[in-house]
């Protein structure tokens, strides 16, 4: 969803031993992904995310209900030129019959809507954790995707495009796939991508809104087998010294100033539901560290 890094000491997540594992975990659509769980004995509703880092990231109105008080341990993301520092905090967490301390994390924003806040599949005590998106379909295929995990910015399957390497990660809650500005710039010049539609403000995370712009690809991004023909790239962020590609009806002799970018460049990309959406499931297995996707034979 976002890197979350340390403003302090380094923490230690309690890992759940592979011996005390469940065997599934199966969440659908129709409850939003939604799992039941205690923060100190106290009942929390989680929306797992495959795009979640690798903590449980609450509400701020959760934690302060369940009194969760600060430490001196901070953390802080960025999302484009928003910057947003947060609170941590160690408790006893029990989900999937397993109980042990955990640190959490909030911000003074709300992560999610409907739900007291979000859990990664690579950080639950299941062997496989399924999501359930629709009823399946014939003739789907089935693609078997390796992914790399941090604590900081969770699952991601790397790629690389030209001389960048690429982050992609997998989103359900955000309902189109979104691109930085590095990133979207680097694949319009790999893939033959051009502007599809005006910039309009989008929702990006904690609330946050940032300007996107639809691009339409050529030739479709291939992931492991999803092929990828359009997305929206966030136009104001993480751009570095790279260049989107312009008007295509701009006057050759028209003078144009734009803003120097000051962000580094970033090549991340979330694959929202509008593509995920076609598919009847996703199934990681922490195990194998794989990803497989359930979708439309291309």
């Amino acid at each position: 969803m976002f890197r979350c890094v340390w403003a302090g000491l380094v923490s230690f997540l309690l890992l759940i031993p592979a011996a005390a594992a469940a065997a599934d975990l199966t969440v659908d659509s129709r409850s939003s992904y939604v799992i039941e769980a205690t923060v100190n004995g106290q009942p929390v509703r989680l929306r797992v995310e495959p795009e979640t880092a690798g903590y449980i990231i609450l509400n701020p109105d959760a934690a302060a209900r369940i009194g969760l008080r600060p430490s001196l341990m901070r953390a802080r993301t960025r999302i484009g030129p928003v910057r947003l520092t947060g609170s941590s905090k160690e408790a006893s967490v029990a989900l999937g019959g397993v109980t042990g301390n955990r640190r959490l994390l909030w911000f003074d924003r709300p992560v999610i809507a409907g739900a007291d806040g979000v859990i990664g599949p690579a950080d639950m005590p299941y062997e496989r954790v399924t999501f359930a998106i629709r009823a399946p379909g014939e003739g789907e295929a089935l693609l078997d995707i390796p992914m790399e995990f941090s604590r900081g910015f969770g699952l991601y399957v790397p790629l690389r495009v030209g001389e960048h390497d690429f982050r992609f990660q997998f989103s359900l809650a955000k309902p189109f796939s979104l691109a930085t500005a590095g990133a979207g710039a680097v694949l319009a010049t790999a893939y033959g991508g051009s502007w599809a539609g005006g910039a309009a403000d989008q929702l990006i995370d904690f609330d946050v809104v940032r300007p996107a712009r639809p691009m339409a690809f050529a030739r479709p991004i291939d992931l492991a087998g999803l092929a990828v023909g359009a997305l929206r790239v966030r136009t104001g962020d993480n751009r570095g010294d790279l260049s989107l590609p312009p008007e295509p009806d701009a006057d050759p002799d028209e003078v144009v100033v734009t803003a120097a970018s000051r962000q580094r460049a970033a090549f991340v990309v979330h694959i929202g539901a509008d593509r995920l959406s076609r598919c009847s499931s996703l199934v990681w297995d922490n195990r194998t560290r794989r990803m497989s996707l359930h979708c439309p034979a291309p």
